[in-house]
C-alpha cells in the first residue's frame, strides 16, 4: 500500500484546508492508500555535515520513506515557509515526488535552506540540528552524545545578532527557551563549534570569485562579523583552496544568486573549510572595502548592459 504523507502547519483555522480535514476527507473516499499527517513545527532536520536526515518527531518517520507528498499551509511566515522548503529540498534529493512545486522555487529566506542545499549539493558543513519546536531540538540534543562548545543563532539573523556560543547544556537550554520579546520569533538551528582564526567573505558575481575578505573577530568575541567588531583584511583569490572557489560558486547558483555573499570557515586544527551561510545581499556599499567592491558591482553591472 502506498504512503502518501500531508504537511502543513499547526492551526486551528476551519474555513481551509489543513491536515485534519485532509485526512479526514481521505478516509471517507478511499482506500489504497496510507495518508500520513505532519506539521511542519514537528519535523527535525540532523546532519553530521554530510548526510541529512528529516524526521517527523511525532511519529519518528523520515518523511523520504513515503511514496508521494503534498504541502499545503507553508506561507504564513517567512521561517514556516523556509522549513517547508527545506523539507521539499530534502524529499526532491531523495526522487520522493510532491505538490506543489512552485515551493522551492522562491528565494531561501534563512539559513536552515541554505545548510539543507549545502549537505545536497555536498558542500561540507558543520553537523547541525533544528526544529521549530525548541524543546523538541533540546530533547534531541540531550537524547544523543555532543560536544561542547556549540553554536546556537537565530535562522533569520543577520550580522552577528543572535548568535550565541555556549558551553554547557544549561546555557544551551536557556537560549532555546528564552522568551525575551522580540518582532519576530527566532528559531535557533544548533551547530558544532569550529575554531578558528578568522572567517572568510567570499564575494561571487556571476559564477566568478571576484573578492575574498578574511574577518578576525575582538579578543573575548567569537564573533567574525564586521558589524560586530572584526577586523577585516582583503585576501587574494589565488590563496583559496579550488575546492573553496567551487563550493562557493556551487552555492551560488544553487540559491539562483548571480551576486553573493559565502561565509566559509577554516578550522584552525584540520585545515578544513565549512560553510556558514549565503548572504543575498554581502555589504556591497556598506561595511569594509566598499570602493573595491562597488567598482566589482560596476564592471559586473557595466558587462550585463552590454558595454
Amino acid at each position: 500500500m502506498k504512503k502518501i504523507l500531508i504537511l502543513c502547519r499547526r492551526d486551528d483555522r476551519v474555513e481551509y484546508d489543513r491536515k485534519e480535514s485532509m485526512l479526514a476527507g481521505m478516509a471517507e473516499v478511499q482506500t489504497e492508500a496510507t495518508y500520513i499527517g505532519v506539521d511542519y513545527e514537528d519535523l527535525l532536520f540532523e546532519s553530521d555535515g554530510a548526510n541529512l536526515k528529516v524526521i517527523d518527531t511525532v511519529s519518528g518517520l523520515d518523511i523520504a520513506d513515503v511514496d508521494a507528498a503534498f504541502f499545503i499551509g507553508w506561507f504564513k511566515t517567512k521561517p514556516l515557509e523556509d522549513c517547508a522548503r527545506a523539507a521539499a529540498l530534502y524529499l526532491k534529493s531523495k526522487n520522493v515526488p510532491f505538490l506543489n512545486s512552485e515551493i522551492i522555487k522562491g528565494r531561501s529566506f534563512t539559513k536552515l535552506t541554505q545548510c539543507v542545499l549545502a549537505v545536497i549539493h555536498g558542500v561540507k558543513v558543520t553537523p547541525f540540528v533544528f526544529c521549530m519546536d525548541a524543546n523538541k531540538t533540546l530533547g534531541w540534543l540531550q537524547e544523543n552524545p555532543i560536544d561542547f562548545p556549540l553554536i546556537t543563532k537565530a535562522i533569520s539573523a543577520s550580522r552577528g545578532n543572535d548568535n550565541h556560543l555556549v558551553h554547557s547544556m544549561d546555557e544551551l537550554q536557556a537560549v532555546l527557551t528564552d522568551t525575551t520579546p522580540r518582532e519576530e520569533p527566532a528559531y535557533f538551528i544548533v551547530q558544532d563549534f569550529v575554531p578558528n582564526d578568522g572567517d572568510l567573505r567570499i564575494i561571487v558575481m556571476n559564477g566568478r570569485v571576484v573578492k575574498v575578505i578574511h574577518r578576525q573577530a575582538q579578543d573575548g568575541s567569537h564573533l567574525n562579523n564586521t558589524s560586530k567588531g572584526g577586523m577585516a583584511t582583503d585576501t587574494p583569490v589565488d590563496q583559496l583552496p579550488a575546492k573553496v572557489i567551487d563550493d562557493s560558486i556551487a552555492m551560488s547558483r544553487a540559491l539562483n544568486r548571480e551576486i553573493t555573499g559565502v561565509d566559509m570557515i577554516q578550522h584552525q586544527e584540520t585545515g578544513e573549510y565549512f560553510l556558514l551561510e549565503v548572504n543575498n545581499m554581502p555589504q556591497l556599499a556598506t561595511g569594509s572595502l566598499v570602493k573595491e567592491k562597488m567598482s566589482l558591482l560596476h564592471q559586473e553591472l557595466l558587462e550585463l548592459a552590454g558595454n
